[in-house]
Protein backbone atom coordinates (compact mmCIF):
# COMPACT_ATOMS: atom_id res chain seq x y z
CA UNK A 1 0.00 0.00 0.00
CA UNK A 2 2.83 2.42 1.17
CA UNK A 3 4.30 1.91 -2.60
CA UNK A 4 0.95 2.70 -4.19
CA UNK A 5 0.88 6.04 -2.17
CA UNK A 6 3.86 7.11 -3.41
CA UNK A 7 3.08 6.10 -6.98
CA UNK A 8 0.05 8.07 -7.32
CA UNK A 9 1.91 10.84 -5.77
CA UNK A 10 4.19 10.64 -9.07
CA UNK A 11 1.10 10.25 -10.82
CA UNK A 12 -0.37 13.56 -9.80
CA UNK A 13 2.75 15.57 -9.98
CA UNK A 14 3.07 13.86 -14.00
CA UNK A 15 -0.40 14.68 -14.76
CA UNK A 16 -2.31 12.06 -16.94
CA UNK A 17 -2.54 15.02 -20.23
CA UNK A 18 -0.12 16.15 -22.39
CA UNK A 19 0.57 15.09 -26.19
CA UNK A 20 0.89 11.53 -27.79
CA UNK A 21 4.32 12.49 -29.42
CA UNK A 22 6.43 10.47 -26.79
CA UNK A 23 8.56 7.66 -28.35
CA UNK A 24 8.25 4.42 -29.09
CA UNK A 25 9.39 1.83 -26.36
CA UNK A 26 13.50 0.78 -26.04
CA UNK A 27 14.26 -2.06 -28.53
CA UNK A 28 14.33 -5.32 -26.62
CA UNK A 29 11.74 -4.30 -24.11
CA UNK A 30 9.11 -7.20 -23.85
CA UNK A 31 5.24 -7.01 -22.94
CA UNK A 32 3.64 -9.60 -21.18
CA UNK A 33 0.24 -9.69 -19.41
CA UNK A 34 -1.79 -11.20 -16.45
CA UNK A 35 -4.83 -11.82 -15.11
CA UNK A 36 -5.68 -11.70 -11.59
CA UNK A 37 -3.08 -9.87 -9.32
CA UNK A 38 0.21 -9.65 -10.92
CA UNK A 39 3.53 -10.79 -9.09
CA UNK A 40 5.06 -8.15 -6.99
CA UNK A 41 8.82 -7.25 -9.14
CA UNK A 42 11.32 -8.91 -7.16
CA UNK A 43 13.25 -5.51 -6.42
CA UNK A 44 12.15 -2.29 -4.83
CA UNK A 45 9.62 0.07 -6.37
CA UNK A 46 10.87 3.25 -7.57
CA UNK A 47 8.17 6.43 -7.44
CA UNK A 48 10.49 8.99 -9.12
CA UNK A 49 11.93 6.72 -12.08
CA UNK A 50 8.52 7.45 -14.37
CA UNK A 51 9.30 10.72 -14.89
CA UNK A 52 6.31 11.91 -17.88
CA UNK A 53 3.76 9.65 -18.70
CA UNK A 54 0.72 10.09 -20.52
CA UNK A 55 -2.31 7.53 -20.24
CA UNK A 56 -5.44 8.53 -21.97
CA UNK A 57 -8.97 6.60 -23.08
CA UNK A 58 -9.45 6.88 -26.86
CA UNK A 59 -12.44 6.92 -28.69
CA UNK A 60 -12.94 3.69 -29.35
CA UNK A 61 -12.47 2.49 -25.43
CA UNK A 62 -8.56 1.11 -25.42
CA UNK A 63 -6.10 3.13 -23.36
CA UNK A 64 -3.00 4.09 -24.43
CA UNK A 65 0.16 4.75 -22.04
CA UNK A 66 3.44 6.65 -23.26
CA UNK A 67 5.90 8.18 -21.20
CA UNK A 68 9.78 8.01 -20.29
CA UNK A 69 11.52 6.45 -17.54
CA UNK A 70 14.85 7.84 -16.56
CA UNK A 71 17.43 5.76 -14.37
CA UNK A 72 18.73 8.06 -11.54
CA UNK A 73 20.44 5.75 -9.95
CA UNK A 74 24.62 5.06 -9.81
CA UNK A 75 24.59 1.84 -11.71
CA UNK A 76 22.57 0.14 -14.54
CA UNK A 77 19.11 -1.35 -13.68
CA UNK A 78 16.64 -3.24 -15.12
CA UNK A 79 12.76 -2.69 -14.66
CA UNK A 80 9.51 -3.82 -14.49
CA UNK A 81 6.66 -1.08 -15.58
CA UNK A 82 2.97 -2.20 -14.66
CA UNK A 83 -0.13 -0.42 -15.69
CA UNK A 84 -3.45 -0.79 -14.15
CA UNK A 85 -6.63 0.46 -15.92
CA UNK A 86 -8.96 0.02 -13.07
CA UNK A 87 -8.61 -1.47 -9.63
CA UNK A 88 -4.88 -2.30 -9.16
CA UNK A 89 -5.89 -5.97 -7.86
CA UNK A 90 -6.95 -6.31 -11.69
CA UNK A 91 -5.48 -7.72 -14.96
CA UNK A 92 -2.76 -5.62 -15.82
CA UNK A 93 0.10 -5.39 -18.22
CA UNK A 94 3.65 -4.93 -17.65
CA UNK A 95 7.20 -4.14 -19.99
CA UNK A 96 10.61 -4.96 -18.89
CA UNK A 97 12.86 -2.17 -19.19
CA UNK A 98 16.70 -4.11 -19.41
CA UNK A 99 19.82 -2.32 -18.41
CA UNK A 100 18.73 0.87 -18.33
CA UNK A 101 21.94 2.98 -18.01
CA UNK A 102 22.74 5.51 -15.27
CA UNK A 103 20.92 8.48 -15.90
CA UNK A 104 19.63 7.60 -18.91
CA UNK A 105 16.12 8.02 -20.08
CA UNK A 106 13.70 5.58 -21.94
CA UNK A 107 10.95 5.48 -23.76
CA UNK A 108 8.14 3.44 -23.24
CA UNK A 109 4.83 2.88 -24.78
CA UNK A 110 2.03 0.03 -24.01
CA UNK A 111 -1.33 -0.83 -24.81
CA UNK A 112 -3.03 -1.35 -21.23
CA UNK A 113 -5.37 -4.42 -20.43
CA UNK A 114 -8.90 -2.22 -19.44
CA UNK A 115 -10.73 -4.01 -16.11
CA UNK A 116 -12.47 -0.74 -15.43
CA UNK A 117 -13.86 1.42 -18.59
CA UNK A 118 -13.64 4.50 -17.04
CA UNK A 119 -10.38 4.00 -15.28
CA UNK A 120 -8.35 4.89 -13.13
CA UNK A 121 -5.32 4.41 -14.51
CA UNK A 122 -2.44 3.43 -12.19
CA UNK A 123 1.35 2.42 -12.63
CA UNK A 124 4.47 1.60 -11.12
CA UNK A 125 7.86 0.95 -12.02
CA UNK A 126 10.35 -1.72 -9.76
CA UNK A 127 14.11 -1.97 -10.04
CA UNK A 128 14.30 -5.41 -10.58
CA UNK A 129 16.63 -7.58 -9.10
Amino acid sequence: MRAWISVLLVLAVAGCGGSDDAPTPQTGSSVTSASGVPSQASGSIDPLAITSFTCRKLADGSWRVKGTLQNSGQKVRDYRLTVFIGQQTGPARTVDLDKVKAGSKVPFTLDPIVAAPDGPCRMQAAVVH
